[in-house]
């Protein structure tokens, strides 16, 4: 009985530093997080962008990236599948990182070097990723990597889409076009948003994520979370509600 005692003590002492360790992770990573995803409004006399970030726990997978890049501005979306939830947080404070000092302006290179980032790490996990680069007059250039495609008034747009970020060295993404007029939208979103399930097992889906893709940020975050308020969301530890772009006011082709 002694015997039997000691060892479950030393047992129950393991799983608990185990968990404080896993739990102290976590909360590093969360608070990386917080600080690198921290909303910061960014746009122009004809651009602007919105954005709304809920993790469905302590810390997410998903990622979100806006910068001015001369008169152009950036925008990238993503979702981290990692080993863990604090291995997919810290990977995403390492791509955040990473963009943070990238001003390579097309996509295509964007996706390339964060490729060649996550390979160099060599700890397993992979990312999907969109890169979008904005003009003031409205075009606008797209790379995917295996992310959802984002919606433009309502309509999905046709992206061609390469392998994640990770898996593969050496990989060339393809650019997608795209001209926005004034007033038009375009919503990027994370697959947390399709993945919101009911009490019912029932998903949000492409139907329903589709038919409000033209709602505000906000009121998108406050659907899926509402349609899903009852479940965890496993296969993305988080959602990211969707950035959009949006030309609010006429603007010229000149200047």
């Amino acid at each position: 009985m002694l015997a039997i005692g000691v060892v479950m003590f030393f047992r129950f002492t393991g799983v608990s530093r185990e968990q404080a360790r896993v739990a102290s992770e976590i909360e590093a990573a969360q608070r990386v997080q917080a600080l690198l995803l921290r909303s910061q409004p960014i746009g122009s006399a004809t651009l602007r962008v919105e954005n709304v970030y809920r993790p469905a726990q302590e810390a997410g997978g998903d990622f979100f990236h806006a910068t001015a890049i001369g008169r152009q501005t950036r925008v990238i979306i993503g979702d981290v599948s990692g080993k863990g939830l604090g291995a997919a947080a810290m990977l995403v404070s390492a791509i955040i990182g990473a963009l943070d000092t990238l001003h390579d302006a097309a996509p295509a290179t964007v996706l390339r070097s964060l490729n060649d980032l996550l390979l160099a790490r060599q700890q397993g996990g992979f990312a999907t990723c969109l890169c979008a680069l904005v003009a003031p007059a409205g075009a606008i250039r797209m790379a995917n990597a295996g992310h959802l495609a984002p919606y433009c008034n309502g309509s999905e747009v046709a992206v061609e889409s390469g392998l994640p970020l990770g898996l593969a060295a050496e990989v060339d993404y393809a650019e997608t076009s795209l001209q926005l007029a004034a007033g038009n939208t375009l919503t990027f979103l994370s697959d947390g948003v399709v993945e919101a399930q009911n009490a019912s097992g029932e998903l949000f889906g492409f139907e329903r994520t589709q038919a409000i893709s033209t709602e505000s940020a906000e009121r998108i975050a406050q659907a899926a979370h509402a349609f899903g308020q009852h479940e965890t969301l496993t296969s993305s530890p988080s959602s990211t509600l969707p950035p959009r772009f949006c030309l609010p006011e006429p603007f010229t082709r000149s200047g």
